[in-house]
């Protein structure tokens, strides 16, 4: 096997990353020697389960629970205590992982989490594994539990997150800043085109509300208080509302829009996310990694909503420096926001140029070509 792309997935993005770069080796007729896997299916049924369920829990009911633990991961003499037992944790529970590294010895390994990260980094602490291993890390901000001197290479989403990963004592000659990666090139699409293929109405301004990829977030609210806006602004606006995979969510708004004022379209999961963003003028929605990179790839400006302690708080607070987005924490305050970005359409467009110089639209084709360089010769 020339080329392992491993996941775990804990929250949809790091397998949307995963599956982009495993896209872009098809892309190039290179998917013959390349295999991409769920390392959590080489675990047993309880961890596999557990893993990712009891991060989604606490986040959507004990967020101040999960900053605690995040942040306090965050101080390096606390996460020295943690480590080994980690180390252990991780061990036990990826035999079959490890096993599976061992018999097939991958030339390089791509990683889009953390938990698969350390398991080969610790085999390679070892000199039980000898590829080279590739850690790409999905939200702009890294977290202690990235960190490993046996990873060869960090690919990060921006020059911040590089200055994050240096001030970790990670050589600069490990990180290199090519972008989360996305699927698929989006300059390949026709905004004009792609109104029509949805069935929106041209010239109304469009707002997208995304709820993260398992729907995570006040979605009803937000469209609750869109609805109030004033008749001369509400007769502008359009929307687009994704419930992503939460059912219990998708019900209630179907059944909620028909007494919308608003015009309105509600979409469950939506796999091609990517042709909503560039039909729409503004995107609503949490800061995870991968949602934000394909925004920024769409010149898509964002409006941050109370956004998770911890790595999307991260996200967040890098957009709004970069003017890409702006941030609220409360649903009622979403109305004025969208006014405000309708009624100048130069900051608007500001925030559009921003998002463009922080895109990595080619991220995914990039990461392929560092891996081969890696594959060849070896």
């Amino acid at each position: 096997m020339k080329v392992l792309i491993v996941y775990a997935k804990a929250g949809a993005g790091h397998k949307r990353a995963a599956e982009a770069v495993f896209e872009a080796f098809k892309r190039k007729a290179q998917e013959k020697d390349v295999v991409l896997i769920d390392c959590l299916d080489y675990t047993n049924p309880w961890f596999k389960n557990f893993y990712p369920n009891i991060y989604i829990f606490l986040v959507r009911f004990l967020s101040p629970v999960w900053a605690a633990i995040y942040y306090a991961l965050e101080n390096r003499a606390l996460y020295a205590l943690v480590k080994p037992l980690r180390r252990i944790n991780n061990h036990f529970f990826a035999k079959r992982f490890v096993q599976f590294l061992k018999k097939e010895r991958p030339r390089v390994v791509i990683s889009t989490q953390f938990f698969a990260s350390e398991v080969v980094a610790a085999l390679k602490k070892k000199n039980e594994l000898n590829s080279i291993l590739i850690s790409v890390v999905t939200d702009f901000g890294a977290h202690t539990f990235w960190e490993s001197e046996d990873v060869d290479i960090f690919v990060v989403a921006s020059e911040d997150t590089k200055k994050d990963l240096s001030l970790r004592k990670i050589p600069e000659k490990k990180i290199r800043v090519l972008g989360i990666p996305i699927e698929p090139p989006l300059k390949e699409f026709n905004k004009t085109a792609l109104v029509k293929e949805i069935g929106l109405k041209q010239g109304l301004f469009t707002v997208l509300v995304v709820g993260g990829g398992f729907g995570v977030g006040p979605i009803k609210e937000l469209v609750f208080s869109l609805n109030e806006l004033e008749p001369e602004i509400r007769d502008k606006v359009q929307l687009l509302v994704v419930c992503s995979r939460n059912k219990k969510l998708l019900a209630q708004m179907q059944g909620v829009a028909v007494e919308l004022k608003l015009n309105a379209k509600i979409f469950g999961f939506v796999s091609e996310l990517y042709k909503m963003m560039l039909a729409s003028d503004v995107i609503i929605t949490k800061s995870g990694g991968l949602t934000t990179s394909e925004s920024l790839a769409s010149g898509l400006p964002m409006i941050i909503i109370s956004p998770i302690p911890g790595q999307e708080s991260k996200n967040c607070d890098l957009l709004v420096k970069n003017g890409a987005a702006i941030r609220i924490d409360r649903p009622r305050e979403v109305k004025k926001a969208v006014e405000e970005l309708l009624k100048t359409p130069d900051k608007l467009e500001k925030m559009r140029k921003n998002a463009f110089r922080l895109a990595h639209p080619n991220s995914s084709d990039d990461i392929v070509n560092l891996a081969n360089n890696y594959t060849e010769g070896r």
